[in-house]
């Protein structure tokens, strides 16, 4: 096996992945089948402990890390190890057993001994890899030089006696929403500050590039719409709140967040309708493999090897509810001198310039939970009520947060259940006694939310609100006939009334 295990580290060494990431992976690909094994187990099998009897280990993890030229070759290889393997014990087990003697070497010595010589191996990888990055980056900053030296000196103003640049932020809280029109695209793509992106070596075939895949985007049908909800769904299958009960990004650990990236490609990919790319990040877009980068704040990282290829730069908040989508084609005079250890940069202040935003600040599907006010989501997850079970939370959520839209997501994180529905039909019934209707998304309870000026629930929403018999006090005040009374929504002085039941309008 140990040449299994040997290509095992190398495949995991030169993707980067630590085994958390590859965790979360092998979670991705076979979350309806077995769960993967532990972290302990995991770190265990990769150093050849019990692998010969788990190659179902062995194949998933070439699955996720493999380059995909390289699949099927690698698989065979292991095909051949193992068949080698069990040929070997079948071999051994015919040999007359011997007994041990007190000249074998412990076995334990023999565990470190091996550990220390994979050690030395890999060590010694690393330092080739390492050579081998620090000859690309001088390439890199010989690239950089000999293209600043071919720049025009910038333009200077006399009053200041200093270059003067002016360089198009990223879109920040007070910017509000825009976004191009589909009409519009073509013309926002040829913009002077984008065709530099494709010209700065003397070629426009990158502003052209660029202008295609914004071209193939603006052809989606209701792209806006599909991006929002495409990456809606990326941060609340992350958040997992029916297993975990989070609804806060911010409580995601380091691994997770890797994960969020790769699980909005995925999203963006499935919701556009693109196959998909090479790479984890690649989307094909107008035939050619483009770079999707993600980030929850305003920096992207960029690697060497995406220097010259198109970008499509995706930003996500979800406390402020907004999302971003730009188009950049990376040059070298794009990005910051400095770097990190992986040899990442990040755009510089031309490279932000060059940047052709094709929404800025749109909007994202609200977080409910998140936004609700800290003191409110106190008294919804308080312990005296959780104590009472799951059904007790879901009643004081459609008691405590009247007049807002709640979504499957967001009951299913307050229930930490699957059952959302059936929740919500038991608090429908069990909170008419303190007067409150809790509405859906059937034709006749939307009905009922706008002729009372409620949010207009959709299929899988609800809106809950106290109502009251109207009397004159109420004045013009929005109602509608209920089982033969009127109703209208209820003020902080009106007497608690039973609220009519949904289950006899039919």
């Amino acid at each position: 096996m140990r040449e299994i295990v040997g290509l095992l580290r190398d495949l995991v060494d030169s993707s980067g992945v630590q085994l958390k990431g590859l965790q979360q992976l092998l979670l991705a690909q076979h979350r309806e089948g077995p769960r993967p094994p532990s972290y302990q187990v995991l770190s265990d099998r990769l150093r050849g402990r019990g692998l010969q009897n788990n190659a179902s280990l062995i194949y998933a993890i070439i699955a996720v890390l493999a380059p995909p030229e390289r699949k099927e070759a690698m698989t065979e290889e292991v095909r051949q190890h193992l068949v080698n393997a069990r040929a070997t014990l079948a071999a051994g087990s015919t040999q007359p057993s011997q007994e041990p003697t007190h000249d074998s070497p412990d076995q334990e010595l023999l565990d470190v001994l091996r550990e220390n010589r994979d050690l030395r191996s890999k060590v010694e990888r690393i330092e080739r890899r390492l050579a081998r990055k620090e000859k690309h980056l001088q390439a890199l900053r010989d690239e950089l030089a000999a293209a600043e030296r071919r720049a025009p000196a910038p333009s200077v103003d006399p009053a200041r006696d200093e270059p003067t640049t002016v360089i198009p932020p990223f879109p920040d809280e007070g910017v509000a929403a825009t976004r191009l029109a589909d009409s519009d695209i073509a013309a926002a793509t040829s913009n002077p500050s984008f065709a530099a992106a494709g010209t700065e070596n003397g070629s426009g075939s990158g502003s052209s590039d660029a202008a295609t895949v914004a071209d193939t985007l603006g052809g989606i049908p209701d792209f806006e719409g599909a991006t929002a909800n495409a990456l809606r769904h990326a941060f609340d299958s992350v958040l997992d709140g029916r297993r975990t009960g989070r609804f806060d990004p911010a409580t995601l650990g380091k691994s997770e967040k890797v994960y969020l990236g790769a699980k909005v490609t995925h999203e963006l990919t499935a919701a556009w309708g693109f196959p998909p790319g090479q790479e984890t990040t690649d989307l094909p877009i107008g035939r050619q493999q483009v770079v999707l980068k993600f980030t929850t704040g305003s920096a992207w990282t960029i690697t060497p090897g995406e220097v010259g290829r198109v970008c499509l730069l995706v930003s996500a908040n979800d406390e402020r509810s907004c999302w971003s989508l730009g188009l950049i084609r990376i040059e070298p005079g794009h990005l910051s001198r400095a770097a990190n250890r992986d040899f990442k940069r990040t755009l510089s202040a031309a490279g932000r310039q060059a940047v052709t935003w094709l929404f800025h600040n749109a909007h994202l599907p609200e977080n409910t939970l998140l936004h609700l006010p800290a003191p409110l989501r106190e008294k919804i997850f308080a312990t005296e009520v959780s104590q009472r079970g799951s059904q007790a939370r879901v009643n004081n959520l459609f008691r405590l947060a009247q007049g807002r839209l709640l979504n499957r997501t967001t009951i299913s994180t307050v229930a930490m259940t699957a059952d959302g529905p059936k929740r919500v039909r038991t608090a429908r019934e069990a909170l008419r006694g303190d007067g409150i209707l809790v509405l859906g998304g059937t034709n006749r309870q939307a009905t009922i939310a706008r002729s009372l000026g409620l949010p207009v629930p959709r299929d899988g929403e609800w809106v809950s609100q106290r109502v009251t018999r109207r009397c004159p006090e109420h004045g013009d005040a929005p109602s509608i006939p209920l089982s033969d009374e009127v109703w209208t929504l209820a003020g902080p002085d009106d007497p608690i009334e039973e609220a009519p039941s949904l289950a006899k309008l039919w």
